[in-house]
């Protein structure tokens, strides 16, 4: 009597065990991210103190923004066909029934929330966007494409990087770079595990999503499509350091946007502030650009960054319905108390 007593607490306390240690390490991953994000603000802090003119500041920011009209095209026109390329991944994931002009409006909302709050909330913006546009898509699927993009944009972030470690003969950062991929991958097959094995439904079923959205040649298009946006957005890079008088190959300015991009899962600022100086300018100094040069090529090219950003989302903003722009609000208030 006393055993199944026993047995039927016990499966009563299994919902409540399995919330409690998600909540603990959703709670521990998530104060991980912030605690380095703020070792690197640090760092930032410090290269602003040591390196920092305003002076020189706008001096470089004329150089690029008004003394090179060539370039400053050619920078713009890729950075935005690199979010167009993302769109065109994300329709082609989600099916031809959603409109690409829906698709891009969340993504370009998504990049401009990410550039007014401190923690990287667009991905929500995204889905809401979505889901209020295309009726016929679930806010589940719509969730979920979302999901598995951002993992194809890390795979390829992480891919860039790795290989720019290798060609470049960064051999230790590589093998350090690696082993803590490899770590990630097992934590990352652990979650699954988990997951398969107390809600093999819930697996079951984005899996089948996953493979009706991937079938026939439509793997090899979203990859495709991914890859040459990431390509393209090393151009901002490349352009900055050409202006400036000091030109990076566009093969390693790729891998200079790779590495930093990369880094801004650890964001805890608006836009990245902190961080994206900081990853940028110590992959550059790896290819002995003096700190100070490195310095001053991260905050220009982020400021490109955050003005295409602003634009684009006042916009999308203005051309908005004021119903929209209170459920953006809203949506943004139940995440920040998530946060």
């Amino acid at each position: 009597m006393n055993i199944e007593v026993f047995s039927i607490e016990s499966d009563c306390d299994v919902p409540k065990r399995q919330n409690g240690q998600k909540n603990m390490n959703r709670t521990f991953v998530k104060w991980g991210i912030r605690l380095t994000g703020l070792l690197i603000a640090g760092t930032f802090i410090f290269l602003s103190y040591r390196y920092f003119h305003l002076g020189e500041f706008l001096a470089n920011t004329q150089k690029f923004f008004f003394e090179n009209p060539l370039i400053l095209l050619v920078v713009t026109f890729s950075y935005l066909f690199s979010f167009l390329l993302r769109a065109e991944a994300w329709r082609l994931y989600l099916g031809k029934s959603v409109r690409f002009s829906s698709c891009l409006q969340g993504v370009f909302l998504s990049l401009f929330i990410n550039h007014i709050s401190p923690f990287k909330v667009g991905d929500a913006v995204r889905v809401g966007i979505l889901s209020w546009r295309e009726k016929n898509i679930k806010p589940e699927i719509s969730a979920h494409s979302v999901v598995v993009l951002r993992i194809f944009d890390m795979v390829f972030l992480v891919l860039f990087s790795l290989i720019g470690l290798l060609a470049f003969s960064k051999t230790f950062i590589f093998r350090f770079s690696l082993g803590f991929l490899l770590l990630l991958s097992l934590l990352g097959l652990i979650l699954i595990f988990i997951l398969y094995k107390y809600r093999p439904s819930f697996v079951s079923k984005h899996i089948i999503f996953f493979k009706e959205a991937l079938s026939g040649r439509n793997l090899v298009t979203i990859v495709t499509l991914i890859a040459l946006s990431w390509a393209l957005e090393g151009a901002v890079v490349w352009g900055v350091t050409k202006s400036l008088g000091q030109g990076l190959p566009l093969y390693k300015a790729i891998w200079v946007n790779s590495l930093t991009v990369g880094g801004q899962v650890f964001q805890i600022t608006p836009g990245g502030i902190s961080t994206y100086e900081s990853v940028m300018t110590a992959a550059l100094t790896s290819f002995h650009y003096p700190v100070k040069d490195g310095y001053m090529v991260a905050l220009v090219s982020h400021s490109f960054k955050f003005i295409f950003s602003y634009i684009v989302g006042f916009v999308l903003l203005i051309r908005s319905p004021i119903t929209r722009i209170k459920q953006i609000k809203t949506l943004l208030l139940k995440r920040g108390k998530q946060e």
